[in-house]
This record gives structure tokens, sequence and C-alpha cells, in this order.
């Protein structure tokens, strides 16, 4: 469809790009039913034939369009224009021969209605015109390399603008028969700008249905495609969806910005949403959730027997084992995910691992780590060498606080509401911090005046006499908690009114009125700010899913030796966490001797761990289902599942956890999605737009029934005048073959008496 410019550099591979596009635009041309029926049919996951799959990962740069071409496109168009519109030029077709070929199409897979799990997505709404047009429009998307080529076209070159504005090809980009794996390999592309182009389909795929369509600031991209109804996007995400390696090919773009950009799209938040929401996800999930709460509860639990003075006794032990299980649960899922990013990229290793969240779940990890060493230390002691001190007090404080900070950070993944709420927190913090700053300065400048004019009055019931305290009693003051009479001079209740007036008046109210702002701007432009949500599905997703494929793939030696080694260092060390196996050890070997061989335990526990998760892989994953059907963990997953317990618990669990994960939510035009937008989430912009849109679908609605019924009023016109004439020229046509059948008989009857004369 394109040929390189003359004046760009030669680059290997574009006559071949060019002439495989222009000869499957010759054979989309001229095909006949079955063609139409086999491209109509192909797979899921590869649209293109083998022959053609060759040319996915080739792409030519410095293209442009042979106005042939273009020509072509826009005489492709008006035909589909006048094929869908009211009866068409054509006609509507009821003869029986042509109902006979269009049930036999799809019967045959015309629809792909026996392979989707969608249903027969060609089925047309009205008439055989509406079903001819969408079969012309598959055949051009299942053109190879077609869309991978229109989308290469420089963005300033009018002629692409102008064929995206054309209806087949808009048509063409919203067909989940234009959809291969050429789009993996353009988001894996080294080339900056084929990944931008990658990333721009993305969008235009997601472009029609943007909550923010009517806000022209938030639109992105200059082309969309058209409107779709539930099942047939439903059917095109899935497609996507289906593509091998397309989440990771997203997490190895190279450039963050087109990173945040790709998860901003509608697309990739659908698709993962419905991962999210299956069955193997939740499965995971869950356990992720059961550990998590174990480790707070227990490690908790401890804490309490510890600061308490308690001594050494079977709930404590208990407490203590569950909380090296879960904190060691911590450990793996943490070196999973780092396992499953380096297996995309550094890069992806590098961005995916250091945001504050992996920060979190690190603090809390080595928080516990080292407060559980603490507390078993000081209570094997008896509290002898190893007191609780405030500073132990204060350790084990914020060791709780950060599990619970991970809880947080856990949900902040998961559920969407979590996530809108630490993305609504963290723009009011960013939008307030001056006004912050002048209130701390507020509060410190007060202090310190307080602190000079009443340090010296009643010492004994003023709390302004030490300069620690100053500072509590005015951070006090804000929270309306004083005493007037602790204010006898002149000046200090000037000063005091103020404070009061600036810091509750003026800084208050402002305090509120930016954060309503800042509230109604977040949820007024969501989808510009859900880039952090989805991209931090989008890493737990693709980690769960390297996780799924590890146990579900036949296990290699070294991973039994992995599994082997690691087992045996767990069970060793939790040996050695028992304090009377310690104290056995330590009448025959010294305390050196002892660390060495703990740390030679946790080195084993590293080696073998990184060992067994660096088999993690991407490839293969969904054209085979995600079961490989002999691995190990496959089979244990299948007795496991087989269980009568298991299987009874199933249901109430996986209730729990679509509450948990928010399964069931809605968008505000009713797509559905986890991402729930309740009432409380809803500023006074969104329900206006949201009014606003779907005032704009009636009215084109109301419109285009109207015309509809004007067009068939003015064609029933135009017929009765059609018959009329035809009826006056027939009659005038009769009376006129009269009027010479009159002649003729009258000529006639003139020869046959002048012949009669002269013969007499």
């Amino acid at each position: 469809a394109t040929a390189p410019r003359p004046d760009g550099p030669s680059d290997e591979g574009r006559s071949a790009v060019g002439g495989s596009a222009a000869a499957s635009g010759s054979r989309g041309g001229g095909v006949d039913n079955r063609a139409v029926v086999a491209s109509v049919g192909r797979s899921d996951v590869v649209s293109n034939p083998p022959e053609d799959a060759a040319m996915d990962d080739v792409f030519p740069l410095n293209l442009a369009m042979p106005p042939v071409v273009e020509w072509s496109l826009r005489m492709i168009s008006a035909l589909l224009d006048g094929i869908e519109s009211y009866d068409g030029p054509l006609g509507a077709d009821e003869g029986g021969a042509f109902g006979a070929w269009r049930d036999g199409n799809n019967k045959d897979g015309g629809g792909g209605g026996g392979s989707s799990a969608y249903g027969n997505t060609m089925a047309t709404a009205s008439g055989d015109a509406a079903w001819i047009g969408a079969t012309l429009v598959s055949s051009i998307a299942s053109i190879p390399s077609l869309m991978k080529t229109l989308l290469l076209l420089d963005d300033d070159d009018p002629v692409k603008s102008r064929v995206f504005g054309l209806s087949v090809v808009r048509r063409a980009i919203s067909s989940r028969h234009a959809v291969g794996n050429w789009l993996v390999y353009m988001l894996e592309a080294v080339d900056p700008i084929v990944a931008r182009r990658g990333v721009d389909y993305l969008e235009i795929l997601s472009e029609d249905e943007d909550e923010n369509a009517l806000i022209p600031s938030t639109r992105r991209v200059r082309f969309a495609g058209t409107q779709l109804g539930v099942r047939a996007r439903a059917a095109l995400y899935y497609k996507v969806s289906r593509l091998d390696y397309f989440l990771p090919a997203i997490l190895a773009l190279e450039e963050t910005a087109e990173v945040d950009r790709a998860a901003k799209t509608k697309l990739l938040r659908h698709v993962l949403d419905k991962e999210l929401g299956s069955r193997p996800t939740l499965t995971m999930a869950f356990f992720d959730l059961l550990f998590l709460l174990m480790l707070l509860v227990t490690f908790q639990m401890s804490a309490y027997h510890v600061v308490e003075g308690g001594v050494q006794d079977g709930k404590y032990t208990t407490t203590y084992f569950l909380s090296m299980i879960g904190a060691l649960y911590a450990m793996l899922r943490k070196f999973g995910q780092m396992s499953s990013m380096i297996k995309i990229s550094r890069q992806a290793f590098v961005e995916n691992n250091f945001r504050w969240v992996d920060g979190i779940d690190w603090l809390a990890i080595l928080l516990v780590v080292g407060g559980i060493v603490w507390m078993e230390v000081a209570i094997s002691d008896l509290y002898v060498n190893v007191t609780v001190t405030d500073y132990m007090r204060s350790y084990l404080a914020a060791a709780i606080c950060g599990v619970w900070l991970k809880l947080v950070s856990w949900l902040s993944v998961i559920n969407w509401q979590v996530i809108n709420l630490v993305s609504l927190f963290y723009e009011i913090v960013r939008g307030i911090r001056w006004i912050l700053f002048f209130l701390l300065i507020a509060i410190f400048a007060s202090s310190q005046m307080f602190y000079v004019m009443l340090s010296g009055q009643n010492c004994d019931d003023n709390g302004y006499c030490e300069k620690e305290n100053a500072y509590l009693q005015v951070w006090s003051i804000l929270l309306g908690q004083f005493d007037v009479a602790d204010f006898q001079s002149t000046f200090s209740v000037i000063a005091f009114v103020a404070f009061t007036f600036v810091t509750f008046v003026v800084l208050g109210y402002a305090l509120i009125a930016t954060s309503i702002d800042i509230y109604n701007k977040a949820v007024t432009f969501r989808s510009e700010n859900s880039a952090y949500g989805n991209r931090s599905r989008l890493v737990y997703i693709a980690e769960l899913r390297a996780f799924r494929r590890l146990f579900d793939q036949r296990w290699t030696a070294m991973q039994y030796c992995a599994a082997l080694l690691f087992l045996t260092s767990t069970v060793v060390l939790f040996l050695f966490a028992a304090v009377e196996i310690r104290e056995s050890l330590g009448r025959y070997y010294s305390g050196g001797i002892l660390g060495g061989a703990v740390a030679l335990l946790l080195i084993f526990l590293f080696v073998s761990i990184t060992a067994f998760v660096s088999h993690m892989t991407y490839y293969s994953f969904v054209e085979n289902g995600g079961s490989a059907r002999g691995g190990r963990g496959y089979f244990l997953c299948q007795c496991f599942a087989s269980n009568f317990i298991v299987r009874w618990l199933s249901d109430p669990i996986e209730r729990m956890m679509r509450f948990v994960v928010d399964i069931d939510g809605i968008h505000l035009d009713g797509t559905s999605s986890t991402a729930k937008y309740t009432d409380s989430w809803q500023g006074s912009a969104t329900h206006v737009r949201c009014h606003v849109k779907r005032m704009l679908m009636q009215s084109e609605a109301r419109t285009s029934s109207k015309l509809r019924n004007e067009l068939f009023v003015m064609e029933m016109r135009h017929k009765k005048a059609d018959e009329r004439s035809r009826s006056d020229v027939l009659t005038e046509i009769r009376a006129s073959e009269e009027r010479m059948e009159r002649m003729i008989s009258d000529f006639q009857g003139w020869m046959d008496r002048r012949i009669s004369s002269k013969e007499e």
C-alpha cells in the first residue's frame, strides 16, 4: 500500500513490505466467497497466514502512499457508505439464493462464532447490505501488514490524516481481524518511533469510548475508530489480550512516558480487569492476602507479648514461627517480582522495582525480620541483657506500621477504589504543599513568640514554660484545645487572635477550597491520572502470569535441586529458630560458628530462590491456555483442587476476593470494569460531562431516526410520483398505439379500396 520516498535512505525490506501489501490488496479486491470465509475464520491469536507472519517484525520508515492507493481506499469507502446507507444503491436482496449463501458462510465460520469466546460477532443488526459491508471491512482488515504500514506513515503527511478519516479505514481499525502479532513486535521495537506508533494504535482502539472525549485538552491522538457495540468491543479487546507476550511488551517499552501512556488506555484497563477477575489470578491474590494478614496478626501478637513482659510459651512460639513464614513468603514474592521484570528488560527491572510501593514493601519486610530477631533474643534472655526499652518499642511500632502500609500498598494495586484514594491523596498533598508550608511557618513563629511572652507566667499550669512543649501547645490550639487564661498580656492576646484568624480562617478555608478544586479536577480528568494504578496492576499481573507459567511448565533438574535446597534450608533455619535447639548447639559450638551457619543458610535460601525463579518465562502462555499439562505444579494444583474441603471453600473465598478486588464495578457509561466509580467519587464536572454525553447520544439517535423517516417518506413520495409518471406514460403510449392502429387500419382500408378500384 505504500512505497518509500525517493529522497529517503534505503532500507532493506521496504520493497518486500510494499509488494506484500500491494499483492495482498489485489487479492483482497478479487477474492471469492470461499476466500472471504477463510479470512474471517482465522485464529484469534494469529491473524496472518504463516507465509505473511514473517513480515510482522519488519518496520520500514520514511514511507509515502501512492495516489492510486489513496484513490482505491476512497472508492472502497464510497462503496461501503453506499452499501450501508438506507437500502443502499444496490437495494436489499430478498432472494433465497443469497440468504442460503449467507447462512452457509455463517455456518462455515464466517463470524468466528464457533471459535470465538464471544460468539458470532459478524452477525449484523439488519439487512443483507449491512452484512456485505461487515464482510468487506473484515476482508480489508485481514490484509497482511496493512494496518501496521498505515501506522508507520509520517504524522506530518496530510495523506495520513485523510486516509485515517475514511470510513473503511476507521472500520478496519476497530476490526479484530486487523490485530496480529505485528502489534507486539511494534511495541518491542528498538526504534522509539515505531514503539510510539504501537502505543498510538492502542490509544486509537480506546479513543472512541474515552470518558473525556468531550474535553479537547485530554485528546492525545487525531485518529479514532468507529463506535462499537459491547460484544464487538469485547471481541476486539479479547483478541488483543490473547496476543502472546502482549503485557510484557508494554513493560519493555524503552520510554517511561510511553509505558504510562499505554497504561492509561481503556483497552489495557479492560485487559487487566479481565485478567484480574479470572480464577487463577484471584487464587494467587487470595494467598497474597492470606499470608499478609497472617504476618500482620502474628507479628502484632508477638510484639504485644514482648512489650508486656511475657515469657516464652506455646502461644508466642506459634506466632513467632507464623511471623517467620509470612516474612519468608513476602521475600519470595519480591524476588519473584524482580526476576519477572529482569526477564523482560533491564529498564523494566529498574523502573518497576524501585517505586515507593516497593520501598514500603522492603521496609516492612526488613523491619519485621529485625523485630522478630530482636524479640526472640530478648525473650530468650528473659529480658536480662536485652530489655524492652523505648527504642525497642518505637522500632516494633514502626514495624507494625510498615506491615499496615504494605497492606495498603497491596490494595492499591488490585482495588481501583483504593487506587483512586491514594492518587487523590497524593494530588491533594501536592496541591496544598505551599499552604502547608505557610501553616508550618505560622506554627513555628507563634510557638517561639508564645514561649518568649508566657514562659515566666505561672509555670505550674502553663505549658509554654518549656520550649519543647510550646510547639505542642500551639498545635493543640489548631485542634481547638486552649485556655484563654494563659494569655494575660495585651500583646499575647493580639498574637493569639492573629494566629487563630490566620490559621483557622485564612489558611483553613484556603485548604478546603484548594482540596475541593483538586478533587474535582482529579475526578474530572481521571483517565489522565490512572497511569499509576494501571501500571502497578500491569506489573502485578505480569508477575502472576510468570509464576503461573513457572509452576505449570515441566521442571528442569536445576529447578528440582533449587526447590530441594530451598526446603532444606528453610527447615534447618526454622530449627535454628527454636530456643531449645540453639541452647543445645551452644554447648558444643561457639557463637561465631552458629552465626556463620545461619549466614550460610541465608545464602542458600537466596541462591535457591534465585535459581528457581530464574526459569520464569512469558512465551507461549496464552496459546497453551496457561497449563502445560505435565508440570508438577499443574498436578499439585489438580490434587489440591480435588479436595472436598477446598471445593467447599472455593465459592465463599471467590466471593470474598471479588469483593476485595471490586470486580462487579461498572463505569458510568455502562462498560463492565473493575473500576467502579460510585456517586461518592463523582465531581460535578463528571456528572455534567456524562449527562451531556448521554444527551448527545440521544439527540444523535433521534436525529438519525428522524432522518431515516424523512428518507423513507421521500422515497415513498418519489415512488408514488414515479408510479404516476409511469402510469401517465403508459396511458399515453397506449393512446398513441391506438391512434397508430387506427391510422394503419385507415391506411390499409384506403389501400384496399384503391386496389379494388384499379381492378374494376
